[in-house]
C-alpha cells in the first residue's frame, strides 16, 4: 500500500481514496484511507473518499467511515457524511 499522496492535488488525493477503498480493512491501506478521509487541506478528498468507501458497503468501509466522523470538527463530518450519503445512491451511469 501507499502512503496518502501529500502534497498532491486534490483530484489525486481523491483519486488515491477511490483506488485504496475496496483494500478497505488492510491495515495499510485503512492508515492512508482515514488520513484522506480526514484531509484538512480540501474537503472535496473526504467527500470523495467517503463516498467511494461507501460504495464498497463492506465492514471494514463503515468501521473507517465511523472512525473518521468520530475524530473530524463538524464541519469535515458534515462532509464525510454527504459523500457516504452519495455513495448510498446508485452510481452515475455514462
Amino acid at each position: 500500500m501507499t502512503e496518502p499522496l501529500e502534497g498532491a492535488d486534490w483530484a489525486a488525493r481523491a483519486d488515491e481514496g477511490r483506488r485504496l477503498a475496496p483494500s478497505a480493512g488492510e491495515p495499510a491501506a485503512d492508515a492512508a484511507l482515514l488520513a484522506l478521509l480526514l484531509d484538512a487541506t480540501d474537503s472535496a478528498v473526504s467527500r470523495r473518499t467517503a463516498e467511494a468507501l461507501a460504495r464498497t458497503g463492506s465492514p471494514a468501509a463503515a468501521r473507517l467511515l465511523t472512525e473518521a466522523l468520530a475524530l473530524a470538527d463538524a464541519a469535515l463530518g458534515d462532509w464525510i457524511a454527504t459523500g457516504a450519503d452519495d455513495g448510498s445512491e446508485p452510481a452515475p451511469t455514462g
